[in-house]
């Protein structure tokens, strides 16, 4: 019996075909505009294709995985796709095996991987390889130019101070806290060093520290919010969060309030964000703020390092 195949990066002949592989499962019209994106950020330097890998056969590309290592210690997957259902179970194990070698030895501590309702048959090849379903995410959206204005917040009771390197400190020891308890992927918590976090959230979108906010009152800072340009004109709320002894108190409401006041201002057409299903409490603060479900994807975690 032959030997298996060893994964490879793609070549740049096979780039268009490994990616067609992975988008498959799309509907066609969605799956040609994922193919040009693709190629479009491969060429403009924005996409690596060093973690876009394959496998081969006498026809060509008979397999396909794609791994991006992002700044911070975290990489994330688009899980193996296979042209043949015949072979489909080793070429998933084949790659999945070097891809996730590959991914560790560049310094990875987690890994995530994100599917749609078209790809829930590929969680069985992540589960062989030690990912772990944890959640299901909703990622909600805010038209900041036809909806109304959000309900008014009363007087301001929050001082804002924007990420600086003299307050990078207090920065820090506020985002930590705000992870305690947090009903939003606890499972990563302390998988990574806040350092590597900031490094993360920094490489999300267009950063620029005048909108990363550490808020306080009385002089005490009790939450942060890290706001983002994303593409096609959009802000994002890369992250929000109450520190614990603040909470149930508003706080994370006027926070919100204070993400969409600085979206319009900014000339952003939508807000948008990402919550974890089973945190209920922001699920519901977000619709009372106008926002409303674009899709949800299941997650699925592997973790190798904890901070």
């Amino acid at each position: 019996m032959d030997a298996w195949p060893t994964p490879e990066p793609a070549r740049t002949e096979e780039r268009a075909d490994a990616f067609r592989l992975l988008f498959q499962r799309q509907p066609p019209a969605d799956a040609d505009r994922l193919l040009a994106n693709a190629l479009f950020l491969v060429q403009s330097g924005q996409l690596d294709p060093a973690g876009l890998f394959v496998l081969r056969g006498p026809d060509g590309v008979r397999a396909a995985l794609l791994c991006l290592i992002n700044p911070g210690a975290s990489a994330a997957l688009w899980p193996p796709q296979a042209r043949r259902d015949a072979e489909r179970r080793g070429d998933e194990d084949a790659l999945l095996t070097h891809a996730l070698a590959w991914v560790f030895s560049r310094g990875a501590k987690l890994i995530q991987a994100q599917l749609t309702l078209e790809e829930k048959d590929e969680a069985a090849a992540l589960e062989r390889h030690g990912f772990r379903h944890i959640t299901h995410l909703w990622q909600l959206r805010r038209d900041l130019r036809a909806a109304p204005a959000p309900p008014a917040a009363g007087p301001a009771r929050l001082h804002y101070d924007p990420y600086r390197s003299d307050n990078s400190d207090a920065f820090q020891r506020a985002l930590l806290r705000t992870y305690e308890g947090t009903l939003d992927c606890p499972e990563v918590n302390g998988v990574r060093t806040v350092e590597e976090v900031v490094v993360g959230h920094r490489a999300q979108g267009v950063y620029d520290p005048a909108r990363w906010l550490l808020a306080q009152q009385d002089g005490a800072p009790v939450g942060v919010l890290l706001l983002t340009a994303a593409d096609g004109g959009d802000w994002e709320v890369a992250y929000v969060g109450v520190v614990p002894a603040a909470r149930g108190r508003g706080v994370g409401r006027e926070l919100m309030l204070k993400a969409l006041v600085e979206a319009r201002q900014g000339g952003a057409r939508r807000l948008v964000l990402s919550v974890d299903g089973r945190n209920r409490p922001a699920g519901e603060l977000y619709r009372g703020l106008g926002f409303t479900p674009d899709e949800w994807r299941e997650v699925f975690l592997a973790v190798w390092g904890r901070g």
